[in-house]
């Protein structure tokens, strides 16, 4: 096997690794050494792929994941219906089915821990990667709005997260929650 392509696919496995678990834990939950073992390698090893340390890996890999992640909402909301309905039913149907991005939990408990250059780097990356373009779609319907397009995009979004932690305890579907969750943002909650 060519050396540049076997360390290409073991950076890949380190970086996919060590997504996972900080998504899911956050900075300061995850060591080193939970990433060694997650990929079955001793930590000593885990310094030739990452010579930065936790600090640099970190910010590489969720820097990684939120490009992802804007990539995917910039592809949901150009393709498909631009009536506004439809696209937050996309949107919500996507986000509904991925890892939440906590970004409550990012901002309060991880981003202390970096330095402030690095901290600010990964909240542009954050606003960028979903609270921006949802911001422009609400934007585009600003006629139909009684409040700030920013706003109900990040309603729309930290709601969305949410449903998705419980949605295991109801009996609605996916559809149905999303669905619900529009007419509540856009037609308010109370009868008449």
């Amino acid at each position: 096997m060519n050396q540049s392509i076997g360390n290409s696919s073991a950076r890949s496995a380190v970086l996919d690794a060590a997504e996972q678990l900080f998504t899911a834990r956050g900075y300061s939950s995850v060591t080193l050494k939970d990433i060694a073992k997650q990929l079955g390698i001793k930590q000593a090893s885990l310094y030739y792929h990452v010579p930065g340390g936790k600090e640099d890996l970190f910010v590489e890999v969720m820097l990684r994941h939120l490009e992802r992640r804007r990539q995917a909402f910039d592809q949901i909301i150009e393709t498909g219906s631009p009536e506004l309905e439809d696209c937050l039913m996309r949107v919500g149907m996507w986000l509904i089915v991925q890892t939440p991005l906590n970004a409550g939990r990012i901002i309060q408990s991880d981003l202390p821990d970096l330095p402030l250059e690095k901290a600010q780097q990964l909240v542009e990356a954050m606003r960028g990667c979903s609270l921006e373009p949802m911001e422009v779609v609400f934007s585009c319907h600003r006629d139909r709005l009684n409040c700030d397009p920013g706003f109900i995009a990040g309603t729309f979004i930290a709601s969305v997260e949410a449903i998705s932690l419980v949605k295991q305890y109801g009996v609605k579907t996916d559809q149905q929650l999303i669905a619900d969750l529009i007419a509540l943002l856009l037609r308010g909650g109370l009868s008449t």
